[in-house]
């Protein structure tokens, strides 16, 4: 059975979704030899490499950790609580199952065949009848995958497996419903393990500019302070370099302004304060409001470009961690701190730069950042404030 033909048939699955789950949870729950464990997180999913394409890395420590002893120790108000009941014979999954804090279940069934894995999921909320279902298979050839499909309301993604001496290369991604199809490489190491997955795409044949990495290996020894000091190292290089490479402004200058977004903080948007812009805003503006107001993004006006694909890995460590957060019992709060140490730490070092051959500064220029978090303009315009101060003193 070609692409095409399997593609018709889960579709025509999917149309008689409800008895086909019941069926197949029959069959399981049939077997023998069947154990339950709990834990933290789902831990599995049948389509090929899906963790590491979720940029997910985790240690034997961390796993072991995820699981669940005494029901006890789960806050139903921040973590995920999932049921896992497990083939003691062939030690896999096959069924999964979670409530919510409303008691809506989501409830996933494995079965598996030589040449052939598949799983359904549903979503039950219980104060509607209409039950969310979704499909997907993953087909084997000569012990490699060679084709994974996922059906949602008869919409089929299609993934097909790219080969090459021995394992694999790739895949090509396409949606029976989007115009956007791609191409993921694999990068190996020495070891033989995926070190960078990295995804190129096209959306109705126009190529995107620049490829995503979705999966970056961490390095030996990699720690998220580490981590942070090379983001920051980098970011003071690039900017200077940036502006006094492309910028040239007449007017005075009263800010420079590194905007982000959490949690994909890196890199920033730069934009500039140009004092000509205010017009009025100087008098009656609050003082960290004032830096916030009528900016020129520098990427509109000039050729400036903090992309590096390298960094782009770097990134990757910080991206993994933060979602991995609600596993470690970590908080939003404590990983937007942890960001906005690393902005302080590049507004204290870009102030010091000498941009005179760019454009002059006004007796209060700052440079300073803005999340998307309340409250973030106005931290960072009293750190910047203060440390402007204490240099003054010195």
């Amino acid at each position: 059975m070609n692409k095409k033909e399997r593609i018709k048939q889960v579709q025509e699955e999917y149309e008689n979704f409800h008895a086909v789950f019941h069926n197949m949870k029959n069959a399981v729950f049939q077997k023998e030899n069947l154990i339950t464990r709990r834990a933290r997180h789902p831990l599995f999913e049948i389509e090929p490499f899906e963790a590491l394409i979720r940029n997910e890395f985790i240690t034997e420590d961390e796993r072991n950790a995820l699981f669940v002893q005494d029901t006890d120790q789960i806050n139903t108000e921040s973590e995920k609580l999932y049921t896992f009941t497990i083939d003691s014979e062939t030690n896999r999954i096959v069924h999964r199952i979670r409530y919510d804090e409303n008691n809506n279940c989501y409830e996933t069934i494995f079965w598996y065949e030589d040449n052939c894995h598949k799983s359904m999921q549903r979503y039950i909320h219980t104060k509607h009848p209409y039950h969310h279902g979704i499909i997907c298979y993953t087909y084997f050839k000569n012990g490699l995958p060679d084709l994974y499909l996922k059906c949602q309301y008869s919409k089929v993604l299609s993934k097909k497996y790219k080969i090459e001496d021995g394992r694999v290369t790739g895949y090509r991604q396409q949606h029976t419903f989007f115009s956007y199809t791609s191409n993921v490489s694999f990068e190996y190491d020495a070891l033989g393990n995926i070190e960078v997955i990295k995804e190129s795409g096209k959306d109705s044949g126009v190529p995107r500019e620049r490829p995503e990495i979705l999966f970056k290996r961490p390095e030996s020894n990699q720690t998220i302070e580490s981590t942070f000091k090379r983001i920051e190292d980098f970011l003071v290089q690039r900017i200077s370099e940036e502006i006094l490479k492309h910028v040239q402004i007449e007017e005075e200058v009263y800010c420079l302004m590194l905007e982000y977004a959490m949690p994909e903080a890196f890199p920033p948007e730069l934009a500039i304060g140009v004092t000509t812009d205010l017009k009025d805003s100087y008098k009656t503006l609050k003082s960290h409001e004032w830096y916030n107001t009528n900016l020129r993004y520098l990427y509109e006006e000039y050729a400036v470009d903090l992309y590096d694909e390298q960094m782009q890995h770097i990134y990757m460590f910080y991206y993994r961690a933060y979602n991995f957060k609600e596993y470690k019992r970590e908080t939003f709060e404590y990983w937007n701190n942890q960001v906005r140490q690393v902005y302080v730490n590049v507004c204290r070092r870009l102030i010091d730069v000498d941009f005179s051959t760019c454009f002059n500064i006004s007796e209060d220029y700052l440079v300073i950042a803005r999340g998307d978090v309340y409250g973030d303009s106005e931290y960072y315009y009293k750190q910047m404030k203060e440390y402007k101060n204490d240099k003054k003193t010195l």
